[in-house]
């Protein structure tokens, strides 16, 4: 005997042992055996039964003979004969009796009274997985457990719920990848929840499921009641299914604050090969000459050997083969950071190719082979035309930097004053929120306007959070400094003293490049499309003027703010990211391309400038009749410099056990059925004997 909660009714009946594939057959109305006890042997009775015939006389039985077996027939006590219709109606009334007793098919996952599904679409649920995606597995899960709940709807099918168990689980359906998204609140028509699952599109964006769960957590969070001693939670703890590969880069950083939670592991395939960065730099001296930095990695048990081929605007331009080794299996990754390099090494390799190219164009990496995940066998890049760096120098006057910067290779570095900055008369210096120069360089001034793009700062912090001036500090050296930074790189700091700097408090985001006494005193910030270098002392109140290192500093300072620097160590767009968009000052709505072919109608806002954030796949978008120059964007599904070893292109399934908040999730197998109650099927063959049954009768066959 067992004892089962279902729809708030306990249920005694009987329950077979589960088998292995964690599906079990029980009935919800045993008394229905109570009711065969009585019926069938009524049934047998009719055929023992002698009937009350008025006697006739007759010429002759020949035409009689089947009233004569009929006589024979209901002859008391008599040994029934084969009987085809005696077996139809046992066999009807057997079926009808089964169906009355509510069989039922139990799966792996027990009936709860809130139940959270949480279905995985980021990029690697995109890997193929014999003829179906793992999103498409993953879709059929949720919907097969779905059907297991309450077996209503809110539409005429529930006309067919006759006999159901009440609806009393309550569902709700999150999809997440980068980003949260309802699917269905909490709803106990589960019959509905089909077509809204079927509904979820694949994305390429990474996996958060700190996300998902903050968003779960907030409908969870039972409302209370309060009595007059202990208040008291209106709402049963609810229960969370994870339907994901387990590609998840913070589970240790997870945090699980009220239910439970399963895991259906979905996807086996461990075959990829992706690129994982594809950057681009115009050459200082000779913009005409563009340099793609590629990183290839094979995520894969097998080594590979792939081409991989360079295209400008689909011409090709460059090919290489190249040749890489297996990833290294998960029991021999143990060590430290140190050994980091070891393990990666063989699986991943980097190339750079120089391309002649006088014009704006865009860059497309391909690798020619077919494996599990083809979109990170694809990336782009947007490359603007080649020109020398404009710079913008706001001062009172410093002939100091008049003197180094005639000596770089720039267009034009023209010397304004504070108030002409402010002022931009004729839109001079500022066009639609994006600053007309590629570099800034604000001398010993607080500006009050700072549109988008590259300052460097000298004596002078930008108008941005997070940014606080301390009191004055004085005659010191540097005591640290950073030589692998680009801004740094060749310059030697060691005999520098400072006469007077600021003490800088920055924001957490910041990049401290180099170090005084009391702080940072060189900060590298990038925020909000303003790209800022910031230096705590003037130039010449120290003797870093005097040195050669001065001079290389300005070289490489403009040289990665303005020609290219700044777009490599700026974080590539990748899925899910918003892009900023700046629309031409006549246009009131512009034509979105994406990489679908949907067109998208964006509206600028005041300051001229849109907002898209609809980036879910991998691929260029493209501004129709947009500004020149910055009319197409590049989204990327990889980042090498994301720095947490995690790439969507891995797609070998989390193997062994998935933790979180230290808590080891419970793997739940296949759902094998979607039928929880199948009585509805003993009621159809019922019903089609029955018509078989009445065909006989009066055919009057083997009678």
């Amino acid at each position: 005997m067992w004892h089962r909660h279902l729809a708030g009714v306990i249920i005694t009946g009987w329950k077979p042992v589960p088998q292995e594939n964690g599906v079990a057959v029980s009935f919800l109305n045993l008394w229905a055996l109570w009711i065969a006890a009585a019926v069938v042997p009524a049934l047998l009775i009719l055929y023992f039964l002698k009937l009350r015939r008025r006697e006739e006389l007759v010429p002759s039985t020949l035409l009689w003979k089947r009233a004569v077996q009929d006589l024979q027939v209901n002859a008391p006590f008599q040994r029934l004969r084969k009987n085809l219709l005696l077996f139809l109606q046992l066999l009807i009334l057997a079926l009808a009796i089964v169906a009355l007793a509510r069989p039922i098919v139990e799966t792996t996952v027990a009936d709860e009274e809130r139940v959270v599904l949480l279905i995985d679409h980021s990029a690697s649920m995109n890997t193929r997985e014999g003829d179906q995606t793992r999103l498409d597995q993953a879709k059929e899960q949720a919907i097969r457990l779905v059907k297991t709940f309450n077996r209503r709807t809110s539409g005429w099918r529930s006309f067919f719920s006759l006999g159901g168990a009440e609806a009393k689980t309550q569902v709700m359906v999150i999809a997440f990848a980068d980003r949260a998204s309802i699917v269905s609140p909490f709803t106990t028509n589960t019959g509905d929840l089909v077509d809204l699952i079927e509904r979820i599109e694949p994305t390429d964006g990474r996996t958060n499921l700190a996300e998902v769960l903050e968003l779960a957590e907030a409908y969870m969070a039972p409302p209370t009641m309060t009595t007059d001693k202990t208040p008291i939670s209106a709402e049963t703890p609810s229960k969370l299914v994870l339907i994901s590969d387990g590609r998840v880069a913070d589970l240790d950083q997870l945090v699980l604050k009220s239910g439970t939670m399963e895991w259906r592991p979905i996807g086996d395939e461990h075959d990829n090969v992706g690129i994982t960065s594809l950057w681009t730099l115009r050459n200082y001296e000779r913009p005409e000459i563009l340099n793609v930095l590629l990183t290839v990695r094979n995520f894969g048990p097998e080594p590979v050997s792939t081409d991989v081929r360079l295209y400008v605007d689909d011409t090709l331009a460059k090919a290489k083969r190249i040749e890489l080794a297996a990833k290294m299996p998960p029991d021999e990754q143990e060590g430290g950071e140190a050994e980091k390099g070891n393990r990666d090494k063989g699986n991943a390799i980097s190339m750079s190719f120089d391309l002649e190219l006088n014009r704006a164009a865009v860059i497309k990496a391909l690798l020619r082979r077919d494996d599990a995940l083809p979109v990170d066998n694809t990336a782009y890049a947007v490359v603007p035309p080649p020109r020398k760096v404009r710079v913008l120098v706001v001062t009172e006057r410093n002939m100091l930097l008049d003197a180094v910067l005639s000596g770089l290779p720039l267009r034009e570095y023209p010397f304004i004053r504070p108030d002409q900055w402010e002022a931009n008369a004729a839109d001079k210096y500022e066009v639609e929120g994006q600053c007309t120069y590629d570099v800034v360089i604000i001398d010993k001034y607080q500006p009050q306007r700072l549109p988008a793009g590259n300052y460097l700062f000298l004596k002078a912090t930008p108008i941005m959070d997070g940014f606080e001036v301390g009191e004055a500090l004085k005659y010191h050296p540097l005591i640290w400094w950073d030589e692998t930074h680009p801004v740094l790189r060749h310059v030697a700091l060691e005999h520098v003293y400072v006469g007077e700097s600021m003490t800088l408090k920055v924001p957490q985001q910041a990049e401290v490049l180099a170090e005084g006494p009391q702080g940072p005193v060189l900060v590298r910030y990038a925020h909000d499309g303003r790209h800022c270098v910031v230096l705590t002392f003037a130039i010449e109140n120290s003797t870093w003027w005097t040195k050669q290192s001065f001079g290389i500093f300005m070289y490489n300072v403009i040289r990665y703010l303005g020609s290219g620097g700044a777009e490599v160590d700026r974080k590539p767009t990748q899925p899910g990211e918003t892009l900023r968009i700046p629309i031409p000052a006549e246009a009131d709505q512009v034509l979105l391309a994406t990489p679908s072919g949907e067109k998208v109608a964006l509206t600028p806002d005041t300051a001229g400038v849109a907002y898209f954030s609809g980036t879910e796949r991998a691929g260029v978008y493209q501004v129709e009749e947009g500004v020149p120059g910055r009319d197409r964007f590049a989204v990327n599904l990889e980042d090498d410099s994301a720095g947490d070893g995690h790439w969507e292109g891995d797609i070998a399934p989390l193997a062994g056990v998935m933790t979180v908040d230290v808590h080891e999730i419970t793997r739940i197998e296949a759902i094998k059925t979607a039928t929880p109650e199948v009585w509805r099927w003993f009621i159809g063959v019922a019903l089609a004997l029955v018509l078989v049954e009445w065909w006989i009768y009066n055919r009057r066959v083997m009678i």
